[in-house]
This record gives C-alpha cells, sequence and structure tokens, in this order.
C-alpha cells in the first residue's frame, strides 16, 4: 500500500506490514495519510518489505538498506524520512536538532551534546498537562520565522535512568503502546498535533552533571549562534546567508545553559523560569546567573602538526566571515563547515589582515597575557594557524 502523507510528495510503500502501518498512526499525532493500493513504480519516501519476523527498510536518505529491524524500529525510519522529506520540500527553512515545549506560551527549544538528556526531559515534559511538546528531535523553523510542531511523539531510550520519579514511570507505562528492546514512543495527548506553529522564543542548552542543583545561567549570544548553526539540518545553502538568517534569528531570543543532575528539577525550574508572561532575565523575569566560563575550544586541530611559526601567512581574502560579538564564525571558499572564533582566536584572526609570520603573532599575544608562559602562546599559536592552513582559510606567503 502507498501512504501520502500532506506536505510530502513522494509516498512511502509499504508490503506486508500492518504493523508499521498501526505504529505509525499511533506515534504521529495530526498527520494522517492517505492510504491507497500501490501504483506504478514511481519516486518514494520510504519502502517497508516483512522478511519473515522484522522488516527491510529502503529510502534515498539512506546509503544502504536496514534490514531486519522490528516494527517500533521501521516506524522509526519512516518516521525519519517523511520529517526529512517535509522540511526538504521547504527550501530556506532552518531545522533545528533539539526537543521543543510550549511552556507558559513561550516556545523553549532544548538542545545539547549527545547524552545531554534532551530526549528523557521532553518524553518528562509530556507529563506536564498544561504544557505542549512540539518534537523530541526536528524542529522546522518556516522563512515566516514560526517554529512548526510535525506531530511526532517523543522516542525515549529504555530503560528508564535509574533516579526516575514514580511519577514519570507511570506515565511512561501508561502512554507507550509502541515500544522495543531499546526505545518507545511515548504518545501522551500533551503532543502538538501536526502542524503546530509558535514563534521561537528561547533556546537552551543543555548541560547535564553527575550531582548538584538545577540551574540556569546566561548563555553567550556567539555561543548560542555557533550551537543553532552546528544542529541545524537542513542545507544551509551559501554559509553567508545562513549564517546572516541564524544570527539574526537568535538576536530575538532567551538564550540559557541550563545545567541540571535531577530531572524533576529541571522540570520544576523550566515551569518557574517561563510559566509567566515575561521570560528569563528579562525585568520581572526569572532570576538567571551569570554566564559560566565559554569553553576553549576552537576550530578542531587534533591530529594536524603544529605550523611552522616562522613562516608568512595572511587571510584567504575569499573567506566569509561575521562578527558575531566579541567572536567570528568564518566560513571555507567554496566549500562547506563553518568555523567559530572565541576573542583570543579572533584576534588571530584580525592580525592576518596583513601579512605577519606566527613567532609575530605570538610575541604580540605574549605581550598582551604576560601571565602565561610563552611556550604555552606559542604552543596555542601553532595549532590555530594549522587548523586555518588545514581549512584554506590561511594562506601561507
Amino acid at each position: 500500500m502507498h501512504l501520502r502523507y500532506p506536505g510530502v510528495s513522494a509516498p512511502v510503500l509499504l508490503q506486508d506490514a500492518p504493523e508499521v502501518l498501526a505504529g505509525l498512526m499511533t506515534a504521529i499525532r495530526g498527520w494522517e495519510p492517505d492510504i491507497a493500493a500501490a501504483g506504478p513504480a514511481q519516486d518514494l519516501t520510504s519502502v517497508v518489505v516483512r522478511r519473515g519476523r522484522g522488516f527491510d527498510l529502503g529510502s534515498p536518505f539512506l546509503d544502504a538498506p536496514l534490514t531486519g529491524l522490528p516494527a517500533a524500529s521501521a516506524v522509526c525510519g519512516v518516521i525519519a524520512d517523511i520529517a526529512q522529506a517535509w522540511f526538504e520540500e521547504r527550501p530556506g527553512s532552518v531545522v533545528l536538532h533539539c526537543g521543543a515545549a510550549l511552556i507558559g506560551g513561550h516556545l523553549v527549544a532544548l538542545t545539547g551534546q549527545a547524552h545531554a538528556g534532551k530526549s528523557t526531559l521532553m518524553a518528562r515534559l509530556t507529563a506536564e498537562a498544561d504544557m505542549k511538546v512540539f518534537c523530541d528531535d526536528i524542529l522546522p523553523i518556516l522563512p515566516d520565522g514560526l517554529a512548526v510542531g510535525l506531530g511526532i511523539a517523543p522516542r525515549l531510550r529504555l530503560p528508564l535512568p535509574p533516579r526516575s520519579s514514580p511519577g514519570f514511570r507511570s506515565h511512561v507505562a501508561t502512554h507507550t503502546a509502541l515500544h522495543d528492546d531499546c526505545y518507545a514512543y511515548v504518545t501522551a495527548p500533551t503532543i502538538a498535533p501536526h502542524g503546530s506553529r509558535a514563534p521561537l522564543s528561547a533556546l537552551i542548552l543543555l548541560d547535564r552533571r553527575p550531582k548538584g542543583p538545577a540551574r540556569l545561567h546566561a548563555l553567550p549570544r556567539g555561543e548560542a549562534i555557533r550551537h543553532m548553526i552546528e544542529q541545524n539540518m537542513a542545507d544551509p545553502g551559501e554559509h553567508g546567508e545562513a549564517l546572516a538568517r541564524i544570527s539574526d534569528m537568535a538576536e530575538t531570543l532567551c538564550c540559557l545553559r541550563l545545567v541540571y543532575a535531577d530531572l524533576e528539577e529541571a522540570v520544576a525550574l523550566l515551569r518557574a523560569a517561563f510559566d509567566r508572561a515575561v521570560l528569563p532575565g528579562e525585568a520581572g523575569g526569572h532570576a538567571v546567573a551569570a554566564a559560566l566560563p565559554p569553553a576553549a575550544a576552537l576550530i578542531a586541530s587534533a591530529g594536524l602538526p603544529p605550523a611552522d611559526l616562522s613562516l608568512v601567512r595572511q587571510r584567504n581574502p575569499l573567506a566569509g566571515m561575521r562578527r558575531l560579538g566579541s567572536e567570528m564564525c568564518l566560513w571555507r571558499p567554496g566549500q562547506g563547515g563553518t568555523f567559530a572564533l572565541n576573542a583570543v582566536a579572533t584576534a588571530v584572526w584580525t592580525l592576518l589582515e596583513e601579512a605577519i609570520t606566527g613567532t609575530e603573532i605570538a610575541a604580540i599575544l605574549s605581550e598582551a597575557f604576560p601571565q602565561v608562559p610563552a611556550e604555552v602562546i606559542q604552543g596555542d599559536v601553532a595549532a590555530l594557524l594549522a587548523a586555518l592552513d588545514a581549512a584554506g582559510l590561511a594562506i601561507v606567503a
């Protein structure tokens, strides 16, 4: 049979897979496909075929077919395909890899590195009767600035964390009709139906720790923009335009870091911060601690030999750049990838406007930071220049 999802041109083909159809109808709210008998060969978003007790999944978005999948995993694959097809048919969108929930009328995006607890937190938020969960993985933001919920239930990794509260465990047990040994879809009524729209109000970077109280810190806007660039799943197109679009969007956002160890404390803090008319940090809003010290990581230079500081270098005149306060984002001429520089690395980039040796750069920085040993500064400059050389952002004279 063919499933035609509104807003997606190519259908999904299911062959002898009623369990997958039932799972799709369970895991997606408000995005029901038109179902028809399979017709002539045509472009397809996904193909699911029964193979014994499992299913094989093929898709133009996969490098190779997936085989022997249980029903819940096949459902997950189809959902990923129709979501990607949906946003690829809407060029100019930003698609953030994040969870998002409507809290007190504010759409709050929560993102972070792997194992930051994003999916568990989004599943927990589905237990809050007055919140609406837009997503736990993909949030498209259309060119008009409105974020769109696709109606997809959060997928929770099993087993639950050992310290999960009895109330959360009961909620998951009640709302997980679709699951396998590793994942469960939490199909609660608080999931925003497909097509729900709202302007994005806040971006929160999750920082899960082994212990300590939950607290909110200010997130420097440059760091927030860099993270949004890294988490954008859509084709960025021309890097300057994409960076401008994301940085303009970030100018209106409340940008925070949520440090937490306990899931219930994190939920209570989010409610206290956003269940009010004004956003955190604004007059009358929830108090926010000062920004944590920024990470020192710049352009990745792992595995590169240090640059020769005696050589004369300067910027590649074709390199694209955009200043973000005291920081800078660069992109390579004619290639993909965006590179972030912190304030010190931005100073080095400023010096490269004219031809200069690495030795001269290190000497200037040593005068500015006399408390740092000269050999440390020389090593840092050599590593940064090596990365700029490898990225094609600096040219050796």
